[in-house]
């Protein structure tokens, strides 16, 4: 499975100030954290940037990629941030999130096919939560239509069906994970020439629970989602035991080779 560390956030206290101070060291050493506990790519969330975010998205992409060798999802609502961001990216970016209206669509499949990014596109539209299997389906064929109109190739889209907080909308998680099963078919629904690969806001399903529940929810979720097919999630790599969990998940599916010492 693929990694996607979560914790650079402007919504988490320390970043934010970081942010705000132009201080890059609490940000990079988390991003460093990040990728000693095993992510593949660091998501970078700036909000939504209103105010300087093109030199914002630059300032932190060139801070983290000067001191830590992993690529990065790019996360804000300000367009012109990404595609300042996908100006100074080494290597293949990430574009997070990319909703089901088709405004951003013709905005953002262009910007991935023009720098060669990677995209994330969510079961979600500014209508809100889809309310069931078949509102998330279609969303995402949309989704897969225009990556397709704009030659975005179907490896380099991940969908995401939302997971959304079991504590308040149990219903609403079970058809996360039956939208995930019908994803993994859109290549056989739609004749595509690949499969779209998959993705998952983990953290999500246990906001709204208790703090001692959490780390519990969010590994199982995410074995219930491997048993479907999940091709990478965004998820805290440093929390020990949800990473241990994908380590011994890949283990009994034969992935990896076993050792009394994979945890290590």
């Amino acid at each position: 499975m693929i990694v996607i560390g979560e914790n650079i956030s402007i919504t988490a206290k320390a970043i934010g100030a970081a942010i705000k101070d132009r201080d890059p060291k609490p940000i990079v050493d988390l991003a460093k954290a990040q990728a000693d506990a095993g992510a593949d790519y660091i998501d970078v969330n700036i909000g939504p940037a209103t105010k300087n975010g093109e030199d914002l998205m630059q300032w932190i992409v060139k801070s983290i990629q000067a001191e830590v060798d992993r690529p990065l999802v790019l996360d804000t609502k300000n367009v012109s941030a990404i595609e300042a961001g996908l100006k100074v990216h080494k290597g293949t970016a990430i574009i997070n999130s990319v909703t089901g209206d088709q405004d951003k669509l013709d905005i953002l499949m262009p910007l991935a096919k023009k720098y060669n990014a990677k995209i994330i596109g969510i079961a979600l539209t500014d209508k809100g939560v889809p309310p069931d299997v078949d509102s998330r389906l279609e969303i995402v064929m949309n989704i897969v239509s225009s990556a397709m109109e704009h030659e975005v190739p179907m490896e380099d889209l991940y969908l995401d069906p939302i997971a959304l907080p079991v504590a308040v909308l149990q219903e609403q998680v079970h058809n996360c994970i039956k939208a995930l099963t019908v994803f993994k078919q859109l290549q056989e629904l739609m004749g595509l020439p690949a499969q779209p690969k998959t993705t998952i806001g983990l953290s999500n399903v246990s906001q709204s629970s208790p703090p001692e529940l959490k780390s519990l929810i969010n590994r199982s979720m995410l074995m219930v989602l491997l048993s479907g097919g999940l091709d990478s999630a965004i998820i805290d790599p440093l929390d020990k035991d949800l990473m241990a969990a994908v380590k011994t998940f890949d283990i009994l599916n034969n992935k990896i080779l076993y050792a009394h010492s994979y945890l290590d």
